[in-house]
């Protein structure tokens, strides 16, 4: 997972109130999310790709058990994954869909990847992610589920999978899955995803509209040539920061300047992909603050000072925002 990793607010916005039904404190969800209200209400803004994987972490610890990547499967709406589900809900076809959606589904989650594979009759939409979300289970469940969810639905209800794949082993009763899937599941095999008589390939979408589907899909393709630069500046400007952090010189005008870039494009830039510098700057601040505050050699008010807060309260109140605890605390909670 990369600093320039970047996600549609819609992802963590729908997360967050799916959280907040379950009884987490939405204050609680905001804050491990680390984005602000005011961003994560405008849907197509881009957020780091980490708050998504935060907001699991959380949800994991609060709710362990529950099932919860099936439970929010069922209800997720077709906005969370924006252009990304409206491009398969007006594909002709489910295999001309399966490939939009694989050609795309990056938009919605960098390191999803979807893959076709058709052997005597049977075709298996397989899944790929990064291994720590594979090692949560829980969001690979919510993905397979909300897949098989959206073809039933564009398919008028009548394609049911043969089962579904997962690596992991079994979480909950096998009912639930039957139930969320409308397929039984099999689990520790050795793939992810969903398997299909070959046939449902070619049914039709109901109500597709093609004129559609190529407009989206030039949308998406132009979304895609604009998230890769868009990544690439929000890596750099970070690295810069990172660099400079431990020299104690961080200003935006040098940034800028480093980057070839005056003050006023540079602020206009990380704008357009939902994010700031003050946004950059506080983040770095927090990574490298969670690792030295594990350092018991280093003095509170020194790493402040290393952090480049001029005075030690404005370190400690970052610190309590970022953590909902101080450094203090944090420490000792740490060394036991």
């Amino acid at each position: 997972m990369s600093d320039g990793d970047l996600v549609f607010a819609s992802m963590p916005a729908g997360l967050i109130a799916f959280g907040s039904s379950c009884g987490v404190p939405q204050e609680d969800l905001l804050r491990a999310a680390g984005v602000a209200p005011e961003v994560l209400a405008a849907p197509d803004e881009l957020v780091p790709y980490a708050s998504l994987f935060s907001l699991w972490e959380l949800l994991l610890q609060r709710l362990p058990g529950e099932p919860l990547g099936l439970r929010y499967a069922r209800c997720i709406p077709v906005s969370v994954v924006g252009i990304v589900g409206h491009v398969l809900r007006h594909s002709e076809t489910v295999r001309q869909g399966v490939d939009v959606y694989g050609r795309f589904c990056r938009l919605m989650d960098p390191h999803l990847r979807i893959t076709l594979e058709e052997h005597g009759g049977v075709a298996r939409l397989a899944l790929e992610h990064e291994p720590r979300v594979v090692a949560m289970a829980e969001p690979i469940e919510m993905m397979i589920a909300t897949l098989a969810r959206f073809i039933a639905l564009y398919l008028g209800g009548s394609a049911r999978p043969i089962e579904a794949l997962f690596r992991h082993p079994r979480r909950h009763l096998p009912s639930l899955y039957e139930e969320a899937i409308g397929a039984p599941a099999r689990f520790e095999a050795g793939a992810m995803g969903l398997v299909y008589e070959a046939r449902v390939l070619d049914a039709p979408v109901v109500g597709a509209d093609p004129s559609v589907r190529d407009y989206l899909v030039r949308h998406a393709e132009q979304l895609l040539a604009a998230r890769a630069s868009a990544a690439t500046l929000d890596a750099r400007v970070r690295a810069r920061i990172e660099e400079r952090l431990d020299r104690g010189d961080v200003d935006q005008e040098g940034i800028a300047r480093s980057l070839g870039m005056s003050t006023r494009s540079l602020q206009r830039a990380l704008k357009d992909i939902g994010t700031s510098f003050t946004a950059q700057l506080d983040e770095a601040r927090r990574e490298k603050a969670l690792d030295l505050v594990r350092r018991p050699d280093l003095a509170l008010q020194e790493i402040a000072f290393l952090l480049g807060y001029g005075e030690p309260r404005h370190f400690y109140r970052s610190f309590r925002r970022w953590t909902g605890t101080t450094p203090g605390e944090y420490r000792r909670a740490r060394a036991r």
